[in-house]
């Protein structure tokens, strides 16, 4: 994440670059949340809709990336499987509490 974010950072100004370094902040905001809702609050239902709209801000961000420097698009691939792991297990301890 944050090589990616670095990539677009040192890159040349654009709309891309711009906008791409807001969703990264946002949608790391979120993720920090997420772990507020999931393991301190335990409110698995809502960090699970929480988690979907990450998931969505992730993919937006990531090409975003992919505008400004298509490497730094790739380098978030990762993090969004990440994620997606992420949203399958909490799925699992809903069900399951």
């Amino acid at each position: 994440m944050g090589i990616g974010a670095a990539r677009v950072f040192l890159g040349p100004a654009s709309a891309a670059r711009t906008r791409g370094l807001r969703l990264f902040f946002v949608q790391l905001g979120f993720n920090f949340l997420w772990s507020i809702l999931f393991f301190c609050l335990q409110a698995f239902g809502f960090a699970l809709i929480w988690l979907v709209a990450l998931w969505v801000l992730i993919l937006w961000m990531l090409f975003t990336f992919l505008q400004a420097d298509r490497a730094a698009g790739f380098l978030q691939i990762p993090y969004l499987l990440w994620v997606t792991f992420a949203a399958y297990l909490n799925l699992g301890v809903w069900i399951l509490n």
